[in-house]
C-alpha cells in the first residue's frame, strides 16, 4: 500500500503538519511549540530540524548558526549539547518563553512521538561537511531507542541523506524537498524514484498543478509548505495537495473545520 493510499485510509485528507512546531505562537523547534501542536485535536504531523552538536548528540534546530533563535553565537557543531543548554532559545520570540532550550530529538520524541507522527528533517552544514551516513545513522538510533520508528518519517533538501536513510533502514518512510535551484525541470517522480522516496515537499511558490498530477500518477504524496494564510488553503486542497504544512497548524485545523460546517 502506497503512502497516499495508507493516509487515505487512516486519517483522510488532507495531513495537517505543524511546522517546527505551532512555531507561529511559540518559539520554533522548542519544547513549547510542540506541547501546543500536542494539545490540538486535528494536527496529525509535527515537522522538525535537526542536526548534530560538537559531542554528536541529535538536537533540533533550524539554523547552522545559533544568533537567530538562541542567545549564543557562532555554528552550533561548535558546541557540546551542555554548552548549547546554557543558551536561551525562547526570548527572541517572546520573553515569557526564556526557559526555553534548544531540546534533543531524544526529548521530543518522547513528549510527541507516541501521539502524533513525526517528520523530520535532516540538514546539512555547507562549512562542515559531516562523514557520509554520520547524522543518518544517529537519527535512526535516537528513533530506535524511543521506540517510534512507526511514527517516524524523514526529509531533506539533501536527497542522497535520504537514500542512506532506507539502506539503513529499509522500511522508512522518506520524502524528498525540492530546490528549484538544484532540482528545476526534474519532475517529483523522478526525484522519488531516485532515492526511494514516498513523499515529495513543495514551497507553495514553486509548486504547480503538473507537478502534483505527475506524483500522484507515480503514488508519490505532496506536501506544501509554509501555508500560514488561511485564505490560501482552498487553491492547494482544489489542486489536490495532500498535506498542509504551516507555522500555525492550529488555525488551518480552525479553518477545515469551519469549511466543513459550512459545506454540511
Amino acid at each position: 500500500m502506497s503512502l497516499r493510499d495508507r493516509m487515505a485510509s487512516e486519517v483522510g485528507s488532507p495531513i495537517i503538519v505543524a511546522h517546527r512546531g505551532i512555531s507561529a505562537k511559540a518559539p520554533e523547534n522548542t519544547i513549547s511549540a510542540f506541547t501546543l501542536a500536542l494539545e490540538t485535536p486535528g494536527i496529525h504531523v509535527v515537522e522538525l530540524d535537526v542536526r548534530l552538536s560538537k559531542d554528536e548528540e541529535v538536537i533540533v534546530l533550524h539554523d547552522r548558526t545559533l544568533q537567530r533563535t538562541t542567545t549564543g553565537n557562532g555554528a552550533a557543531r561548535a558546541y557540546t549539547l551542555r554548552e548549547l543548554r546554557s543558551f536561551d532559545a525562547g526570548s527572541w520570540f517572546d520573553p515569557k518563553f526564556s526557559h526555553e532550550r534548544i531540546p534533543t530529538l531524544r526529548e521530543v520524541l518522547d513528549l510527541v512521538g507516541r501521539r502524533l507522527a513525526v517528520n523530520v528533517e535532516l540538514k546539512s552544514d555547507p562549512l562542515h561537511r559531516e562523514p557520509d551516513g554520520l547524522l543518518e545513522r544517529r537519527v535512526l538510533d535516537v528513533v530506535r531507542e524511543i521506540g517510534v520508528a512507526h511514527r517516524v518519517v524523514y526529509s531533506s533538501f539533501r536527497h542522497h541523506m535520504m537514500a542512506n536513510i532506507r539502506r539503513m533502514e529499509p522500511n522508512a518512510v522518506t520524502g524528498v524537498i525540492y530546490s528549484m535551484m538544484s532540482n528545476f525541470a526534474s519532475l517529483p517522480s523522478s526525484l522519488a524514484k531516485t532515492v526511494g522516496a514516498s513523499f515529495f515537499v513543495c514551497a507553495k511558490h514553486e509548486l504547480r498543478q503538473a507537478m502534483i498530477r505527475d506524483a500522484h500518477q507515480h503514488d508519490v504524496a505532496v506536501f506544501v509548505y509554509t501555508l500560514n494564510s488561511v485564505s490560501g488553503l482552498k487553491r492547494f486542497l482544489d489542486l489536490g495537495a495532500d498535506g498542509i504544512i504551516s507555522d500555525a497548524a492550529d488555525d488551518v485545523v480552525a479553518a477545515l473545520e469551519q469549511s466543513k460546517q459550512w459545506n454540511g
